[in-house]
């Protein structure tokens, strides 16, 4: 699968657009592998984070605390009542709008320089096409998992969530500029904190771990709408927004507060839907 590349411009240019305050991507000096995600190195790249010293120096919040949460499922006890259709694959391409009526296509099937979902195109056509199994009973369905189909890479082919560069904590919520990007991921617990470890695109292309989640998803067959849950270090599930970084980082993230976030970056990203839409029919190939 074809794995796009940003150029060192396109990054440089990406973290310097936040210079006045906290960066939404790690500015150059931060990074620590030298290249962008693959396969092959993103196991060998997992470095230590920067020390408090080196974030304050460059404006940053002190390093956010360690995640005592390794993502264990929690059992519960069976309900009663009238048995579901097993769950059955559904495939989607993602149309993306904003909350004002604009529309910005369908998510391509590619990462930024960073390792983030976050670039769009106008035509259905070769879109991102994710995966995921519902009851054909259910009206919605939450802590979905979304596998990429056409994931830039079959190491982290979750549609998931990464906790942001910038946050002071792995937790959303009204009043703080906290978010996580979506990007590649491998699965976590549905239902679960932020998972301590878990290789992700960010981390591959950066060098900087960070904490993840990938059932974050929920799907409403009536609307097909496409709305996001985090899960907080507390177990909590905050409001969770999406917002689209449309400039230089071109990029999604989740925030729990979106003034909040825009007025840290300083940008007005603005908030957006993600809305399901069955991909075009396969065209059979002319003999």
């Amino acid at each position: 699968m074809r794995l796009v590349i940003s150029s060192l411009l396109t990054l440089a240019t990406a973290a310097l657009a936040a210079a006045d305050g906290p960066f939404f991507n790690p500015p150059p000096s931060a990074i620590t592998s030298g290249s962008n995600p693959s396969p092959a190195s993103s196991r060998a790249q997992l470095v230590g984070r920067m020390t408090n010293a080196k974030r304050l120096s460059m404006g940053l919040p002190p390093l956010k605390p360690k995640s005592l949460h390794r993502g264990t499922r929690v059992g519960s006890a069976p309900r009663g009542g009238p048995s579901m259709t097993p769950p059955v694959p559904r495939k989607c391409n993602i149309h993306v709008q904003g909350t004002d009526g604009t529309d910005y296509g369908f998510i391509s099937p590619v990462w930024n320089g960073f390792g983030e979902y976050g670039q769009v195109q106008s035509s259905q056509d070769s879109a991102l096409v994710v995966t995921f199994n519902v009851s054909p009973d259910a009206s919605s369905t939450s802590q979905l998992d979304f596998t990429a189909d056409n994931s830039p890479s079959a190491t982290y082919p979750f549609f998931g969530a990464i906790d942001g560069f910038a946050s002071t904590s792995d937790n959303l919520g009204p009043g703080s500029y906290n978010y996580a990007y979506i990007g590649g991921t491998t699965q976590t617990p549905a239902g679960s904190p932020p998972n301590s470890g878990g290789d992700n695109s960010f981390t591959a292309a950066t060098g900087i771990p960070e904490d993840i989640e990938s059932a974050v998803w929920t799907y409403d067959a009536s609307t097909n709408a496409i709305t996001a849950q985090w899960i907080n270090t507390d177990g909590s599930s905050p409001a969770t927004h999406i917002v689209y970084a449309n400039d230089a980082n071109q990029a999604f993230a989740l925030t729990g507060d979106v003034g909040s976030f825009q007025s840290t970056f300083g940008v007005p990203y603005p908030e957006i839907t993600f809305t399901c839409v069955a991909p075009l029919p396969v065209q059979p190939t002319k003999k």
